[in-house]
């Protein structure tokens, strides 16, 4: 059977995510969850936070990517499970209460993989990821702006109209919604599942918000005030 890490790794290799820096002792590995509002830069504050950090960068495609190979390797699968049960089996009876998620096959793997990944190290966005790592560690970010700003954002970059901007970011924010609330019961809009609330437009220098984010995940990595 695979050792849980080398199978994690070999993955991610397949898949092609530049590696992070050099693997930190148990403990002190940097992982930072990244949910955010649609138009308000969640992709590039993380891709340049991972940089900072010197770890790998997993966005919600990879993190599905990462479902679908582990999900296609029958030994994988066994080994997360063995790996991640009692961890996954703790979580889910303290947000579930009843719900039997493990069922739901995707919903099991997204859960070992995000909990295999916060040993490993990185920045993880989206797929509810800061409420299965909310007992660890892991610095729980939620980036927010407002729908305007974050209309001209999008408007500008996918170069379509101001109103089909507030548009998609209503629908795609609405469906991050709901996704996090039928999975785990939780609500994004609650600040008490995070350690961060970011609003980029009042800090909305990209470098500015990386560095504060860099400080405080080594900060609660350690164990220090911030």
């Amino acid at each position: 059977m695979p050792h849980i890490h080398s199978a994690i790794q070999s993955i991610i290799s397949s898949i092609g995510i530049p590696g992070g820096a050099a693997e930190a002792k148990e403990g002190q590995r940097l992982v930072v969850c990244i949910s955010r509002d649609y138009g308000c830069g969640g992709e590039t504050i993380g891709k340049k936070l991972a940089e900072r950090l010197g770890v790998r960068y997993f966005s919600k495609e990879v993190l599905e990517k990462i479902v679908e190979r582990t999900h296609m390797d029958a030994e994988v699968v066994k080994t997360l499970e063995e790996k991640t049960q009692k961890a996954r089996d703790l979580w889910l009876y303290s947000l579930f209460t009843g719900k039997d998620a493990s069922a739901d096959t995707y919903k099991r793997h997204m859960v070992n993989i995000i909990l295999s990944l916060s040993r490993v190290g990185g920045v993880i966005v989206g797929r509810g990821s800061h409420v299965i790592l909310g007992h660890t560690k892991a610095l729980r970010v939620r980036l927010i702006g407002t729908l305007d700003k974050c209309a001209q954002r999008v408007a500008h970059e996918d170069s379509i109209s101001f109103e089909e901007a507030k548009h998609r970011i209503q629908e795609h924010n609405a469906q991050r919604g709901k996704y996090v609330w039928e999975m785990f019961h939780s609500r994004l809009n609650d600040p008490a599942a995070f350690d961060l609330v970011v609003n980029v437009d009042r800090l909305g220098d990209i470098e500015h918000v990386t560095e504060m984010l860099a400080d405080a995940a080594k900060a609660v990595t350690e164990g220090t005030n911030l």
